[in-house]
């Protein structure tokens, strides 16, 4: 039973697989045309057609943006082959549970480690935000424009803030519009702190005012966003061990188990109530790490 419907899972994730390549492959035609055609109305230089990269989902690509990770044709390509290889070994060497687990599990770890390394990067450019406002201030006040500031001020900044700032910097150096600008830094990457900053310089510039107190005032706020945060995480990090001691609990009794007694587990894997039993468990543990992640999950 546990077997029939692994391969049943496994059939339609690759159907769904194989659709959700000939939608892609379809969008990315239609972008094709649509880059072409902006060609031919003012022609650039385009990138090698292995390096282009590629549209995502809405929903990944503010996370891709924030984790700096960029997604292109050939290595998309090339992860989906090796991902297809180690199905198929897991398929033929251990049967269509563990190739199930691998379908599902190796989706969830990715988008994780993405996850994971999107929180680092942003939170070591919302600790240097402040320091990169204090240089854009003042460069204004030394008679820089603000596009001026704004580029200018990158040199000095960390290394945090040139990575998502550099591209933004490049453009307002060629004469692109502030204000559209930094908007759209701040809608590709959805952070607060880069949403607040686009605000600030949008309504400025819109009504009028003394940019340079908007600019003290908004790294004030951010200072104190970031003092928060640090308080926070270290008022609950004793809470966070606990929760992952919880979940690695049961992952160290099975090893161990399987230590202490190899032929424990013949039962869960050889006979089909064990299947049923192990999968039911597999499903419980991961719903407990999902749970305990979002309880965890402290956001202001």
């Amino acid at each position: 039973m546990v077997r029939a419907g692994a391969y049943l899972v496994l059939a339609l994730l690759t159907l769904g697989g194989l659709a959700w390549y000939l939608l892609a492959e379809r969008a990315r035609g239609i972008a094709a045309v649509d880059r072409r055609l902006a060609q031919m109305v003012a022609p650039s230089r385009t990138a090698a057609p292995g390096a282009a990269r590629i549209s995502v989902p809405e929903r990944m690509a503010p996370l891709l943006a924030q984790a700096q990770v960029e997604m292109t044709r050939q290595g998309l390509r090339h992860l989906a082959l090796a991902a297809l290889a180690v199905v198929l070994a897991a398929l033929l060497l251990a049967g269509p549970v563990a190739a199930l687990v691998l379908v599902i599990g190796v989706p969830m770890a990715g988008y994780s480690w993405l996850q994971s390394r999107a929180r680092k990067r942003i939170e070591a450019l919302t600790d240097a935000l402040p320091l990169y406002l204090d240089g854009v201030r003042q460069l204004q006040a030394v008679g820089n424009s603000l596009a001026q500031a704004l580029e200018r001020a990158l040199a000095d900044a960390p290394d945090a803030v040139r990575g998502y700032f550099a591209a933004t910097g490049r453009r307002l150096e060629m004469g692109a519009p502030v204000a559209e600008t930094m908007q759209q830094l701040a809608d590709r990457l959805r952070v607060p702190e880069v949403s607040m900053l686009a605000a600030a310089i949008r309504t400025n510039l819109r009504f009028g005012g003394s940019l340079g107190t908007a600019l003290t005032n908004l790294a004030a706020i951010l200072r104190e966003r970031v003092r928060i945060r640090r308080e926070l995480s270290a008022a609950t990090s004793e809470s966070r061990i606990s929760a992952r001691v919880l979940i690695a609990m049961p992952l160290l009794a099975m090893a161990l188990l399987m230590f202490m007694n190899p032929g424990y587990l013949d039962f869960f894997t050889g006979d089909p109530r064990g299947q049923k039993l192990s999968v039911f468990a597999i499903g419980l543990e991961a719903l407990g790490i999902v749970v305990v992640r979002r309880m965890m999950r402290l956001e202001f």
